[in-house]
């Protein structure tokens, strides 16, 4: 357990803290949660002790352990990831030593004396070793980098060769690997897709020490929290529960706040009108006096206007002035590569007006180069791709700030693309985007990436489109425009094709999920919870993304049965498919078979060495003492390593073979009835 007793820290003028309490209870998964620029991350580096504070008092029990993740990417050191990960349990790499440093000592050793004392130490040493889990720390650090999103190919890859953001997985291995008793997450989702993020959040359900996550991530939050706690004016207020119950309460909290300050403002009016007109009446004087002091003991209470502001904007609405057909998207037996490498191999998908599609699938897996494909920035190889007569394409991305004109103002440059009618929104719609009076006029050239990003936004939302694709829309929104983002795409009539991070936003907006999968395009038809919901029951054979070698055939939909006869192209491409997977389960039922037998030697090895090293004259012999010390770590250590391995092996052989008996089923002909 920490506490934080009336904790105060400034910034210059600013008072960031302003008398924080906190207690954060052992096993408690909190959120901590805040405006950008409210000091959150500046809290989370008092506690590691990064920052002084001006006062207060931070109490922590004698070696309380804190694993910190910060935001911004930081230098990480190592060899390997793996190595990296393994080095960070600093107590296991000095027992190893030590027990090394025995072992060469007992070989060395006369006096029986002196090698039952070394004896004795190394049993010390070991049972603290085996404590920590030290025979299955390899297998446990592998498992979280795959978990993270590491191929087992990467874990003796050197580490210059990851980029930023896969270096930061790797230290975020390295802390879930050390089991600290306070684990501090700053933004952890934002190296991470999504199949990793929904491993981070199981694992850290799991997670037997206490947690503070601060994330933008509300659906991450909503699922892995238990209590939220907001930092506002310097001060933490705690609400119980998920995100979603805070949303609820926050804004209960907020409109009978606002109810009382407006009954307080038209109260102090009163009374201030009713001093000024009887002020200078002697016979009013008494009553006069009263309601001053009156005033004077009121307890203003505190409200941001901004508030009131920003609900007012959040009513702009998308404009849609032509209507698409009903065929907005066609691909048909559509392939594209990067140079050799197959990204998409005969694909067919169609999107209808009024779909609200999203796209997931892991990093790398086609998501982009897909919208790439829809908006003509790149052309396919083989197959065709076209969308349909009266559709009018929205595109935003991350690269298209590229394409704002630098020597614009950020109004101007909104202005260029929107209807007359529209003009005066502009200042309303920048504004939600943090663009406040004269700063909707700087120049483009000025501005930050993330200004940018949000400029090209607001241009994008009030052009006359009526599909919009949107890749990673929310990136650089707070929590308020984030907010009017959604209400305005809730109620556009046209048709929405989004890839985000942010499955709340998401979950909010979709109405069918497209997930791109080793190459296969499964479809769903709900928000991304149903989706979560359905994908547990569908099994296909999972490779990791990279080259499809050979043509993959469209998966069907996994939620509609696929109707009209199938050709024999169909057919052909089929029976490839079940030969690969039957195919695969030999290969993974034999690769079971042979771990069984050797995790029966290495059993059957542990037994009679366990026999051996309780025999008396072992321990008259030191040099046969350090031999079979030595070969029954190893063996252990081997043994737990087969056993991992067979339970993957396992895994993934009851994996193939549902999904094998689901896709003779769904392949098998139907018959008809008599």
């Amino acid at each position: 357990m920490l506490q934080i007793r009336d904790l105060h820290y400034s910034i210059a003028d600013r008072q960031l803290l302003a008398g924080v309490d906190w207690m954060i209870q052992r096993g408690k998964r909190v959120a901590l949660i805040g405006p950008n620029g409210i000091g959150k991350t500046t809290l989370l580096r008092i506690i590691i002790g990064e920052l002084e504070y001006v006062s207060g008092s931070i109490i922590k029990p004698k070696e309380y352990r804190i694993g910190y993740l910060p935001q911004e990417e930081i230098e990480v050191k190592g060899t390997t990831a793996l190595q990296t990960v393994l080095e960070g349990q600093k107590e296991l790499a000095w027992l190893e030593m030590q027990m090394a440093e025995l072992h060469e000592a007992l070989k060395t050793a006369d006096a029986d004396a002196e090698r039952q004392d070394l004896l004795n130490r190394l049993g010390h040493l070991e049972h603290r070793y085996e404590a920590l889990d030290g025979y299955h720390m390899e297998a446990q650090a592998k498992k979280i980098l795959s978990g993270l999103g590491f191929r087992e190919r990467d874990f003796n890859r050197p580490l210059p060769e990851f980029s930023g953001g896969w270096r930061m997985r790797v230290y975020l291995a390295l802390l879930l690997v050390q089991q600290p008793d306070l684990l501090l997450l700053d933004e952890p989702t934002n190296h991470l897709d999504l199949p990793s993020l929904e491993w981070l959040e199981q694992y850290l359900l799991d997670f037997p020490g206490s947690i503070v996550i601060v994330s933008h991530d509300r659906f991450f939050i909503d699922r892995v929290s238990q209590e939220i706690v907001e930092l506002d004016r310097g001060k933490l207020e705690r609400y119980p529960g998920n995100y979603h119950f805070y949303e609820t309460r926050k804004e209960q909290t907020e409109a009978l706040l606002l109810k009382k300050w407006k009954e307080q403002k038209a109260e102090r009016e009163r009374q201030e009108r009713f001093i000024n007109r009887f002020r200078y009446k002697n016979t009013k004087a008494k009553q006069v006096q009263s309601r001053i002091k009156m005033l004077e003991k009121m307890e203003p209470i505190e409200i941001e206007p901004p508030v009131q502001d920003h609900t007012r904007r959040l009513d702009f609405k998308l404009s849609v002035e032509v209507t698409s057909y009903n065929d907005v998207l066609t691909a048909e037996n559509m392939s594209f590569k990067y140079d050799k490498e197959w990204v998409f191999k005969g694909i067919n998908l169609n999107i209808y007006r009024g779909d609200r599609v999203c796209l997931v699938g892991p990093n790398g897996a086609g998501k982009t180069t897909l919208t790439r494909l829809i908006v003509g920035q790149l052309k396919p190889q083989e197959g065709i791709i076209r969308t349909g007569e009266r559709t009018v394409i929205g595109y935003y991305a991350q690269h298209q700030v590229d394409t704002l004109d630098l020597e614009a103002t950020a109004y101007d440059e909104v202005a260029s693309t929107v209807a007359t009618t529209l003009i005066p929104q502009i200042r309303d719609v920048l504004g939600l985007f943090q663009f406040s009076g004269s700063e909707v006029y700087k120049k483009i050239k000025v501005l930050s990436g993330g200004e940018k990003a949000r400029v090209s936004l607001a241009k994008i939302l009030m052009s006359p489109v009526n599909f919009l694709i949107m890749d990673e829309p929310t990136n650089h929104l707070d929590k308020t425009a984030r907010k009017a983002l959604e209400r305005a795409l809730a109620n556009y009539n046209g048709t929405l094709l989004l890839i985000s991070h942010d499955r709340y936003f998401l979950d909010k907006l979709v109405n069918r999920v497209v997930e791109i999968r080793s190459g296969h395009f499964l479809e769903y038809p709900g928000n991304y919870s149903y989706y979560l919901q359905k994908r547990e029951r569908v099994s296909l054979p999972i490779t990791e993304p990279g080259p499809l070698s050979a043509p993959k055939e469209k998966s069907p939909d996994v939620s509609k049965p696929m109707g009209g006869k199938k050709t024999k192209d169909q057919k052909r491409r089929e029976a490839e498919t079940r030969q690969a997977v039957s195919k695969e389960r030999n290969r993974m039922k034999q690769q079971v078979e042979e771990l069984e037998e050797k995790i029966d030697q290495l059993e059957k090895k542990k037994h009679e060495l366990e026999s051996s090293m309780a025999q008396p004259e072992t321990y008259n012999n030191g040099e046969l003492a350090v031999r079979l010390q030595k070969e029954y770590a190893n063996v252990n250590k081997e043994l737990t390593q087969c056993n991992q391995q067979w339970e993957q092996a396992l895994t993934k052989l009851e994996e193939i073979e549902a999904s094998l008996a689901a896709f003779v089923f769904k392949t098998a002909p139907e018959t008809k009835a008599t």
